[in-house]
């Protein structure tokens, strides 16, 4: 993977397709549980993006794995968190960082998965990898 690029903030924009990851990995809602956990061990991974196919079911956090157990994450995955669109401004990520603390942000169009929304550490700058 190339290098991390990063954008502060006030240079953003001025839409979410700007700023985004296009080519955000995703899991299926079959992945083992045990794979989740796995894959949540790195502290740089705080999302699991979850698509069927091209459409996007949801994702699952470090919170959302239960600590033991076996099975599939699909009863595991959240649809109801916030994500953005490619044609949304810039300024609605930085209200789901304000009010959701969301600092890893899916970006759906219709029911496909479009990229992620990625802020460093410090939410002031968007972190991309180029293509």
């Amino acid at each position: 993977m190339s290098e991390t690029v990063h954008i502060p903030v006030d240079e953003a924009g001025p839409t979410i397709g700007d700023v985004m990851m296009r080519e955000a990995e995703s899991v299926s809602p079959s992945t083992p549980l045990s794979a989740a956990r796995e894959v949540f061990v790195s502290p740089r991974k705080k999302l699991l993006l979850v698509t069927d196919g091209d459409r996007y079911l949801g994702t699952l956090t470090p919170d959302d794995v239960p600590p033991s157990g076996d099975g599939p994450i699909a009863p595991h995955v959240r649809a109801d968190r916030p994500s953005v669109a490619p044609g949304d401004p810039v300024a609605r990520a930085l209200e789901l960082v304000e009010s959701e603390g969301m600092t890893r942000i899916p970006v759906v169009s219709g029911d496909r998965l479009e990229g992620l929304v990625c802020f460093n550490t410090s939410h002031e700058a968007f972190c991309i990898y180029p293509s």
